[in-house]
């Protein structure tokens, strides 16, 4: 029987998009791009991957960390903060 692969389907972003209207303060590691958007309250987390053939550094999947959505939920706060707490040590 053949196995069927679901994927997701592409969201698109629905509202103001942030990153066109505020420059955000960024960080960059080896393998992760962060960016922090105040005025909108997101984060992003980019991973980093080098084009085999450019050798260009490129921007692959982000999550965004949503602050308003992260404030109505006291678990997830903490859940955040015992990996910064942990990411600092």
């Amino acid at each position: 029987m053949p196995t069927t692969v679901l994927r997701p389907k592409t969201r698109r972003y629905r509202g103001t998009p942030y990153w066109e209207q505020e420059q955000p303060h960024t960080a960059t590691t080896d393998k992760l791009l962060v960016s922090y958007y105040p005025r909108a309250g997101k984060f992003q987390v980019s991973t980093l991957w080098k084009d085999k053939d450019s050798g260009e550094v490129k921007r692959g999947r982000t999550a965004v960390l949503d602050a308003g959505e992260l404030a109505t939920n006291p678990e997830a706060l903490s859940l955040l903060e015992a990996f910064l707490n942990q990411a600092r040590s």
